[in-house]
């Protein structure tokens, strides 16, 4: 179980407004509402709602504080290793994309609005010159406890953000945090097959941790255009192609433009409107890297119109060559 005073970013001596200020500020940020695409920011809601739950209300807040001391069953720090900062927050970003884009994959530089460790301070938050104090709330370890039943688990402490050290005199530049607020440009490359939705995570690419700690992610979320032509059906793409009606009885060979390049569809004698015709791995690549999908084309027979006297006299000769279609069913009468 995390510490739920770490979850809301606050110490342990936090108010009760300082408390309703962080839940608002953290609820706010990572809404389900706000983030519809993020599954992750939706797990962090929730997190975050049931340390306000507990915090929140006075009589649990006080059980939960007198439950600090680790069990018998103890999940322990590696020994002679000291924590430095928090981890940094994961940075989200929407990007859309052209069909095209999409079915091609696609090279590009982001830019981004993200945390960067302060230069003045060199990330420590305090001013230049000036030293920190040993933390007093988790006894300059940079670890804090937090238990249910028996057992119990280390956490980052909320108060120096885990790195043991507390700043009296902050760098006016970044107010003691450590990072400061850079607009960066990050490249980016987007495979080929990149669905709605779809998340791209790129290690070390998010906000920079408080104090030193690494970077988080940065997670590309996708959202494809629709195409005028092309629907998609998971890695298949699906099409109707305008079929004269002469193609249809005599059948043809067809140029078709897809998005792998031209191909000849070849259409049988006595081709059907609503006939669907598969064309093996012409559809978007497969994410997994793993081949492509199909191409599935619906024939569209188009019957002529406006046709002139000499034509339809024409059709009527084909129509008396021809047999005519079985209607027995629609001329039989209402069973007895």
């Amino acid at each position: 179980m995390r510490d739920y005073y770490a979850v809301l970013g606050i110490g342990v001596a936090a108010t009760a407004d300082q408390l309703r200020r962080a839940y608002q500020r953290l609820a706010r940020r990572y809404s389900p509402d706000v983030n519809l695409w993020d599954r992750e920011a939706q797990s962090l809601f929730e997190e975050i709602s049931q340390a306000y739950r507990v915090l929140g209300d006075p009589s649990a807040r006080r059980l939960y504080d007198q439950q600090g001391t680790p069990g018998p069953e103890v999940e322990r720090v590696a020994p002679g290793l000291r924590p430095g900062g928090r981890r940094g927050d994961d940075l989200h970003v929407p990007v859309e994309l052209a069909f095209a884009q999409a079915y091609a994959g696609l090279a590009l530089d982001l830019t981004v609005e993200r945390l960067a460790p302060c230069p003045p301070c060199r990330a420590t938050g305090a001013r230049p010159g000036a030293a920190a104090v040993p933390c007093s709330h988790c006894g300059a370890t940079g670890i804090v406890w937090a238990s249910e039943g028996a057992r119990a688990a280390a956490g980052s402490c909320p108060a120096c953000q885990g790195s043991g050290e507390r700043v009296v005199d902050p760098c006016p530049a970044c107010r003691g945090r450590g990072v400061r607020p850079v607009r960066a440009a990050v490249s980016v490359a987007l495979p080929p097959g990149m669905d709605t939705g779809a998340q791209l995570r790129i290690a070390g690419g998010g906000h920079a941790g408080p104090f030193g700690g690494p970077r988080g992610d940065l997670v590309v979320i996708t959202r494809v255009q629709d195409d005028p032509v092309f629907t998609r059906k998971g890695d298949n793409l699906h099409c109707e192609l305008p079929v004269g009606i002469v193609d249809a009885v005599l059948g043809a060979r067809v140029p078709l433009a897809t998005l792998a390049g031209p191909i000849d569809l070849v259409l049988p004698p006595g081709t059907q409107s609503g006939q669907v015709f598969r064309v093996r791995g012409k559809g978007l690549p497969r994410l997994s890297g793993d081949g492509r999908g199909d191409l599935y084309v619906t024939a569209r027979v188009e019957t002529p119109r406006g046709i002139d006297a000499r034509t339809q006299e024409l059709f009527r000769e084909i129509g008396r060559l021809l047999p005519a279609p079985p209607r027995g069913a629609l001329r039989r009468g209402p069973e007895a």
